[in-house]
């Protein structure tokens, strides 16, 4: 059920994307835990909207609400927001709500070393500030509060800016996407266990990708997450990407699905036994159209596991277009 409550909230944004008027964003600020007001932490939001017409819109967002004490939570939500007309340039404003799927690196008995891995489902909601200015760039304030998880509901105080997309000419767009179009890239990068001490080791792949269309395409990726002491976990990835124009030779791009690994949970044994696992798998990233043949990549994937073992795996990749 979580999974398939992940995909539908992705699939909200999807719909969304049909919209014309788009803008990406980018915030930083504090966040305070509603149970506790001594206990303080950063937070960072970045998000993706979609204008539906002049009074409604969906956004896609994600939120890093910082490090609380024995805690180290993101998330992933989509919001409906209300707003006020948005004018060329002056004051607009919003209230936003919806689903929030969290990732919590937390402990079972206030010890460092005992962490596991919590997700659940949640609410997001948002009151907006932004004053537009005439570059199509804005200034934002926002509040944001996450609700419905236990003992843990967080208020965050936001400030930053967004930038308004523009629509790209069909043949500019077609040159980044087109549909039939294959890209064949190598990656690398580093992986990032999701615990207290955020271990890390070197990421590597290669990863298969078919166009489907402008807006949509799918992928195989080929993937090995290094090794954190003698452990070590390697797989292959099935994902559907929503791409977004960002300039006239970058993409946005936003993918999910699953990934079936061969992991190995005993650190301490190189002989220790190895597990089979299929788990979600969720990316955003940005490509860039080097030429008419070659694309250069950045991504970044959370791997949502059952069994205490999440981890965040950025990889940097070049490839071939053909």
């Amino acid at each position: 059920m979580p999974n398939r409550s992940l995909a539908l909230a992705f699939s909200l944004v999807f719909v969304a994307c049909l919209a014309q008027a788009q803008d990406a964003s980018l915030l930083a600020g504090g966040m305070r835990v509603d149970q506790n007001e001594d206990d303080t932490s950063f937070a960072v939001a970045l998000g993706y909207n979609h204008h539906i017409n002049k009074f409604f819109s969906v956004s896609a967002d994600y939120l890093n609400e910082g490090h609380p004490k024995l805690h180290h939570r993101d998330g992933l939500g989509a919001q409906v927001w209300l707003h006020t007309p948005v004018p060329q340039r002056g004051w607009s404003f919003a209230a936003g709500f919806g689903p929030y799927y969290y990732f919590d690196t937390t402990t079972g008995n206030g010890s460092l070393s005992d962490y596991r891995n919590d997700h659940g489902w949640g609410q997001l909601m948002s009151l907006s500030v932004k004053y537009h200015l005439a570059s199509n760039a804005y200034l934002e304030t926002r509040l944001a509060h996450t609700h419905g998880i236990t003992s843990h509901d967080t208020t965050m105080l936001l400030f930053g800016a967004g930038y308004e997309l523009r629509n790209l000419p069909r043949a500019t767009r077609l040159a980044n996407a087109e549909k039939g179009d294959n890209l064949l890239m190598v990656l690398g990068g580093r992986s990032i266990v999701n615990s207290f001490k955020s271990e890390t080791a070197t990421s590597y792949g290669l990863e298969y990708r078919r166009t489907v269309n402008p807006n949509v395409e799918w992928s195989v990726i080929l993937m090995s997450e290094g090794k954190v002491d003698a452990a070590e976990r390697k797989g292959v990835s099935g994902q559907v990407w929503l791409l977004r124009p960002f300039t006239a030779r970058t993409v946005l791009q936003m993918g999910f699905g699953a990934y079936a690994m061969r992991d190995q949970l005993d650190r301490t044994d190189p002989r220790g036994e190895r597990e089979n696992h299929v788990a979600p798998i969720a990316s955003i990233g940005m490509r860039y159209r080097i030429g008419d043949d070659w694309r250069a990549q950045l991504t970044w994937s959370r791997v949502i596991t059952n069994y205490e073992r999440d981890s965040d795996v950025f990889m940097l990749g070049a490839g071939l277009a053909f």
